[in-house]
């Protein structure tokens, strides 16, 4: 394939977010494709209409299917430098000098035909190399879409949680003078009673007010953790073919784990105490 044609392609299957080959690539109105956790990132927190971030022309989208044609292009692609690597010499089977177009599933290690036939591996389970690369990618790609509707889950309990804490003060304050109003229509013995239930009121409410700042600190701690992860799998997916042959089980695993035990937000409730009378 000619130089500049080839280029031309490569130009059209790259992010110009991340400048990688596209990742679950998505199309918006305006025509534009980039990777779905790129654009996800991209757009995360902005208002209504967000932007373009190549031609900055406003789109209300927010759910995208996957580009399936530009999908199939970036797997040929990826299948051409896989096969490319695959053809060096320093790549060739050092016993048979074929190519490793096979994948050894229990060792994880790439071998010629001969070899995987062979006494020492002939009761491995193998695939071809690019099944096996795509099958890799393929559980990277819905782990980063689980963990970003954890993220997105997480946020809405943070906004939740913070506006919860803007209204607390204000509320328990008027609780506070509906408090007042009834004492002053009742009895002036009542005073030490009335003290005594204002008093229980504010610490009550001090108490519940720390644990919504906790509940808080938890959310933007477990963010932190998703986020991370998030990069974490992006950056794998954006790998080479071979590369994405390494065993990703203890990868995969951790994404698990971090979306799990998620904090949810505080529920607070001040207590009913009795007025006498």
């Amino acid at each position: 394939m000619d130089l500049d044609i080839l280029q031309a392609f490569q130009r059209e299957i790259t992010c110009a977010i991340c400048v990688h080959y596209l990742i679950d690539p998505v199309t918006i109105g305006c025509g534009h494709s980039f990777c779905r956790p790129c654009l996800s990132l991209s757009w995360e927190g902005d208002p209504n209409p967000a932007h373009c971030p190549e031609c900055r022309e406003p789109s209300q989208q927010r759910k995208f299917k996957t580009n399936i044609v530009l999908k199939n292009l970036v797997s040929i692609a990826r299948k051409a430098s896989l096969w490319q690597f695959l053809s060096s010499e320093e790549q060739m089977c050092g016993t048979h000098k074929e190519k490793n177009k096979m994948f050894c599933e229990v060792d994880r290690s790439l071998l010629c035909s001969l070899c995987s036939n062979s006494q020492e591996h002939g009761a491995h389970r193998h695939c071809p190399v690019e099944g096996a690369a795509a099958d890799q990618r393929a559980k990277l790609e819905k782990q980063m879409r689980s963990l970003w509707d954890k993220i997105q889950e997480n946020q809405r309990n943070l906004r939740e949680e913070q506006i919860m804490i803007n209204h607390w003060m204000e509320y328990v304050l008027l609780v506070r003078k509906m408090t007042r109003t009834e004492y002053a229509e009742l009895h002036p013995v009542l005073y030490k009673e009335e003290e005594q239930h204002l008093e229980e009121l504010e610490r009550e409410s001090w108490n519940i007010l720390q644990q919504l700042k906790r509940s808080v600190a938890q959310i933007n701690q477990k963010r932190k953790q998703l986020k991370e992860m998030h990069e974490e799998l992006v950056g794998m997916c954006h790998k080479p073919d071979e590369e994405l042959l390494q065993d990703l089980g203890a990868l995969l695993m951790r994404s698990e784990s971090v979306q799990l035990h998620m904090p949810w937000p505080v529920r607070p409730e001040l207590s009913v105490r009795a007025i006498t009378g």
